[in-house]
């Protein structure tokens, strides 16, 4: 008899783990924005991503600002994602994107779409958040983009609607670092891509876009138990385009954002995921790039 009470001690012990596991300050970011990554409990999740975007206006090859006159433009971005545990500390990623543009330009208007190009990696924590306190979590990841888009040298519509990809592949790598002291989060998170040479059948010559460097700090609070919010600046660096070997003068590009998103994980399972991004639209802030305004809906599942 005295077996039973030791078993629900057992059970209640276990719980009393789980709840605190579920409150940890390892858990606030991994779904706070984005894919994030995994849960300490979890072996994978997947995930839905929607966004709609609106072109506000466009920044120049020489920084300045300006705003759409006569052009209006909507994107529609959709991305199924899905992470794998391989083990503690490696995880496998994939994302497939859908994109549907719809631009009007004085008596033209087009709307079309399809598959973006589509992206796996690896992620590997070097350090996970709380294995030693007075460092940061320490993660790496290595990614291929596949060029299975249609690019802009094949588009068949006059005001390039059906183009969703940049028709070359590309290999990335990035460093996160992330500090947590409950209820609060910071993440750096640092990235390079470097697009493969690719041929322009139109033109007759290959074509390499400049390599990218991608920064993101974000910081983030733990309003009630399972609800974060945070704020995210984000900025964007390419090279000049190579075009038959020789850079083409003022196509490099420049982009920066900021942005606020709010997930709350309202089951064991599921998380809901609300995010805004949008430019910062005065002269200098962009180099050969669109301003635009984005809202964004996810819902994530994890599986354990």
């Amino acid at each position: 008899m005295r077996a039973l009470p030791v078993a629900f001690a057992a059970l209640a012990s276990l719980a009393a783990l789980a709840s605190r596991a579920e409150a940890a300050p390892c858990c606030m970011s991994a779904t706070a924005f984005g894919t994030g990554r995994l849960l300490i409990w979890e072996d994978a999740a997947v995930g839905l991503r929607t966004s709609l975007a609106r072109g506000l206006g466009q920044w120049d090859g020489d920084g300045q600002w300006r705003p759409y006159d006569g052009y209006d433009e909507l994107e529609w971005r959709s991305e199924l994602w899905g992470m794998a545990a391989l083990s503690r500390r490696a995880s496998l990623f994939a994302r497939a994107p859908f994109v549907a543009t719809r631009r009007h330009a004085g008596a033209l208007d087009g709307f079309d779409g399809g598959l973006a190009d589509v992206s796996a990696g690896l992620r590997y924590e070097i350090l996970s958040i709380g294995e030693v306190l007075e460092l940061p979590a320490i993660a790496v990841t290595v990614s291929v983009t596949a060029p299975t888009g249609r690019p802009t040298w094949d588009a068949a519509t006059p005001l390039g609607v059906d183009v969703t990809g940049r028709g070359a592949w590309a290999l990335g790598a990035g460093l996160s670092l992330e500090h947590t002291a409950m209820p609060w989060f910071v993440r750096v998170d640092v990235g390079a891509t470097v697009p493969l040479p690719a041929e322009r059948p139109d033109l007759g010559v290959d074509q390499r876009f400049g390599p990218e460097l991608v920064t993101d700090v974000a910081g983030g609070v733990e309003l009630t138990e399972g609800l974060v919010t945070s704020l995210v600046a984000r900025l964007t660096w390419a090279s000049e385009i190579v075009l038959d070997g020789a850079s083409v003068d003022g196509s490099g590009r420049l982009d920066v954002g900021l942005g606020a998103a709010l997930s709350w994980r309202f089951a064991y399972h599921w998380t809901l995921q609300l995010a805004v991004d949008t430019g910062l639209f005065v002269d200098g802030l962009g180099d050969n790039q669109p301003g635009r305004l984005t809202g964004t809906l996810g819902l994530r599942y994890g599986v354990f």
